[in-house]
């Protein structure tokens, strides 16, 4: 899957995300840097779909179904921010490909190279000067149906919009953790540890630990907090609610609603997404980045408040 410095020709899938006016900034960087070192036998391909979005202004790209871009490539593009990211993990499924993922949004905590970077992390890439961050995603059967759902970030099990809490009860291998009254429940990995699991109080996890969160959302109990159990655990969720029915969410998307009494059974995939990094940067570097750790805003707050009052 990985180049080397016999290796032919590499061929490199672009996945966009169409909503992000910038999207042509990355594609110009490309389109300059594949013109100007034509000895680099590379060959882009972008879905027929997602092509109509960048209206063909590209020579450089090869139109070609979604099937193909996903078969022939052996490293990905993202271009877009996180959420192309998780797009492109479902899209890559088994595949087990390389994913890069170029940042063109905010927080960007799983897209780390900029538009600005992107070739130079492209030449590393050929060079071999970088690594494969392995990470794990999180299995989910729908018991008594034929459905099965990987998440990369979190599964969440909500009210659906009800007024009133849902009962979530939770065991884990054969023991019973909690029948937790709550809006919903969070089943977190380490990699999701930073999104929606965060904003619910959750612990951050450093992506290479093997774990799983459970994180309750506005639980009954004030005691209820989030629990981190070992990824190698069996994961069971009954879910109880007085409205016709509960929602699965899987990494922020919608799956459906199912009824009071759907059993859930989660575990660890038997597979893993493969991220491109560059040896420039690591988890903390991006925590303290993202997160402003360490930044004083008192200065920044007077600052304010004195060009406010000018």
């Amino acid at each position: 899957m990985e180049p080397s410095q016999n290796s032919q020709t590499l061929t490199i899938g672009i996945i966009v995300n169409p909503r992000k006016e910038q999207i042509s900034i990355p594609l110009e960087i490309l389109n300059t840097w594949k013109k100007n070192n034509k000895k680099i036998d590379i060959k882009f391909l972008l879905c027929s779909f997602e092509s109509k979005y960048v209206h063909g202004r590209f020579s450089f790209l090869q139109s070609v179904s979604l099937q193909e871009v996903l078969d022939s490539s052996q490293l990905v593009l993202a271009l877009g921010g996180d959420g192309t990211i998780l797009r492109t993990v479902q899209l890559v499924n088994r595949r087990e490909i390389p994913i890069m993922g170029v940042n063109l949004g905010g927080l960007g905590f799983l897209a780390e190279t900029s538009p600005e970077k992107l070739t130079t992390h492209l030449e590393n890439y050929l060079k071999g000067q970088y690594f494969i961050e392995e990470r794990s995603l999180l299995k989910c059967h729908v018991v008594d149906t034929d459905q099965t759902f990987f998440a990369f970030n979190d599964l969440v099990v909500d009210k659906a919009g009800f007024s009133r809490v849902i009962e979530i009860v939770t065991h884990v291998d054969d023991c019973l953790l909690n029948s937790y009254i709550a809006d919903a429940l969070i089943i977190s990995t380490p990699t999701g540890s930073t999104a929606y699991s965060l904003s619910a109080g959750g612990p951050i996890v450093v992506p290479e630990t093997n774990v799983f969160i459970i994180n309750p959302i506005c639980p009954h109990s004030l005691t209820n907090r989030p629990v981190v159990v070992p990824d190698s655990s069996f994961i069971r969720l009954k879910v109880f609610t007085e409205f016709r029915e509960v929602k699965l969410f899987r990494d922020g998307q919608l799956i459906q609603g199912y009824p009071s009494g759907t059993s859930f059974h989660l575990t660890k995939a038997d597979f893993v997404v493969k991220l491109v990094k560059m040896k420039e940067k690591g988890f903390y570097d991006t925590l303290r980045n993202k997160l402003h750790w360490g930044e004083d805003f008192r200065d920044k707050k007077r600052w304010s408040y004195q060009n406010s009052n000018k």
